[in-house]
């Protein structure tokens, strides 16, 4: 009876271990959902931002040209 009863306490420290460390597993899968958003988030934002520095560049682009050509037009 003895050892039935060790190898029950045995048993049970066991599983709250296991379990313990899924409970440690799902926290770790929860921050890396939650980095992974963030990382997302990041990303489309940086998206945005080098469209934006994209179009001004183009702008810069025709700013220049228009101002060649009328440096052209000028001389002759």
């Amino acid at each position: 009876m003895l050892d039935f009863r060790d190898n029950v306490d045995s048993w049970i420290k066991q599983i709250r271990e296991e379990f313990s460390q899924l409970t440690d597993l799902s926290q770790v899968v929860e921050e890396n959902a939650g980095n992974t958003q963030h990382n997302y988030e990041l990303i489309y934002e940086l998206k945005e931002q080098v469209e934006q520095l994209r179009a001004e560049l183009n702008t810069l682009k025709i700013v220049q040209l228009v101002s060649l050509k009328t440096k052209i037009k000028q001389e002759h």
